[in-house]
């Protein structure tokens, strides 16, 4: 979106008109490659979870949350994933994505549970450590965790250390967990006038606990994953499909010259409502409406013509890259991702439509999967070696 705010903002009143035409005229079908089912797909496709909290109440989005993964534990997703969000209705239904993750847990059996993201700064080291074992436990060993720096400068009432230092923070926070999770112990301040130095309980299932690095887009962002020796966590919203395929090149070239050994990990998160329903266009666009306009709400965006921007938009999300509409484009998009260096692909699926049309349309969603993820599905140590 913030391409599209640059973008709007650069259009001069005669060309603002123009874009009025062609969105009020008869849209082209998106094309789609001739024999998608021949191309390489990702290895994985996951369910992402980031709704706006003003498009469906709490007690029934929760129990939406609860049946979604349910359904993809038995279809064979490989993970569910929950962001952290505060103060704001987009992603505001996930103020604490590990408590989430603990009714995921008990709910499930198979399907791995990961924070997309934990803001990092915005906690203790300790406690993202304690919490994240008991899902660990709960679970028996499904967790995974990609951390993040911050977003809004409110957000950081909660935080320890200054909003300017948010980046250094996370990196080092995320270290301080690892070593907690493997069982050492870490010294740390204490308001008494002492180090204290502790070990963490319970003890995790897992030995070692799956990383990624959440990047908005910035290459930055990915290159220091790479170098750390993270899975890097990304979307398409609010970048092209050539930015996000010249940063997870980026992101491997520095996994490489950090000589880490294998590839990496990296993670597309795209909107997913697959379906060949005729009135497919007018039934998505209420929701990514609103969806797109809590996104701009929080990232400070407006217009005089925010619904020729949302159109817009809407019409981009359409055409271009993301699993919205036919099961045939759907896969075209899931091999481009794949071609761009997605490893796994996190399908975006509570972007505002009613709870019944999104657990209705999980099934047509299954058929992406690749052959025998009901079966087995490689868990995030198994791709990320460092």
């Amino acid at each position: 979106m913030t391409g599209l705010d640059d973008r709007l903002q650069r259009l001069s009143p005669e060309q603002r008109r123009l874009l009025r035409e062609r969105l009020n005229s008869k849209r082209a079908v998106p094309a789609v490659d001739d024999d998608p089912s021949s191309a390489t797909m990702p290895a994985r496709l996951s369910l992402y979870f980031f709704p706006s909290a003003d498009a469906i109440s709490a007690p029934d989005y929760y129990e939406l949350l609860l049946q979604a993964a349910e359904f993809g534990d038995r279809a064979g997703f490989h993970a569910a994933w929950m962001p952290e969000r505060h103060f704001v209705d987009f992603g505001g239904s996930h103020p604490n994505p590990s408590v989430l993750a603990a009714a995921v847990a008990a709910r499930t059996e198979r399907i791995r549970i990961n924070a997309g993201s934990v803001a990092a700064p915005l906690h203790h080291p300790v406690r993202i450590a304690e919490e994240w074992a008991v899902v660990d436990n709960v679970s028996r060993g499904r967790v995974g965790l990609s951390f993040a720096s911050g977003w809004h400068p409110d957000d950081f009432v909660l935080a320890r250390e200054d909003y300017a230092d948010r980046k250094a923070v996370a990196l080092r926070t995320i270290e301080q967990v690892r070593a907690l999770w493997a069982g050492e112990t870490v010294g740390f301040p204490s308001t008494a006038g002492h180090t204290a130095e502790v070990r963490t309980g319970p003890r995790p299932v897992q030995p070692r606990l799956p990383v990624w690095l959440t990047a908005a887009g910035n290459p930055e962002t990915f290159e220091a994953a790479g170098t750390a020796g993270y899975g890097v966590m990304t979307a398409l919203l609010g970048q092209t499909l050539a930015q996000v395929r010249e940063n997870i090149r980026r992101y491997r070239e520095a996994w490489r010259t950090a000589g880490h050994p294998g590839e990496g990990d990296a993670v597309v998160m795209a909107h997913a409502y697959v379906s060949d329903r005729p009135d497919l266009e007018e039934a998505l666009r209420p929701a990514l409406h609103g969806y797109l306009s809590s996104y701009r709400a929080q990232t400070g965006g407006s217009d005089a013509d925010e619904r020729l921007l949302l159109e817009a938009a809407f019409q981009d999300y359409l055409a271009g890259p993301s699993l919205l509409g036919s099961e045939a484009k759907a896969r075209s998009v899931l091999a481009k991702l794949a071609e761009a260096g997605a490893d796994e692909v996190g399908c975006l699926i509570d972007f505002g439509l009613p709870a019944a049309d999104v657990l209705g349309g999980l099934p047509a969603l299954a058929r992406l999967l690749p052959a025998g993820s009901a079966d087995a599905s490689p868990t995030t140590e198994e791709t990320i070696t460092s």
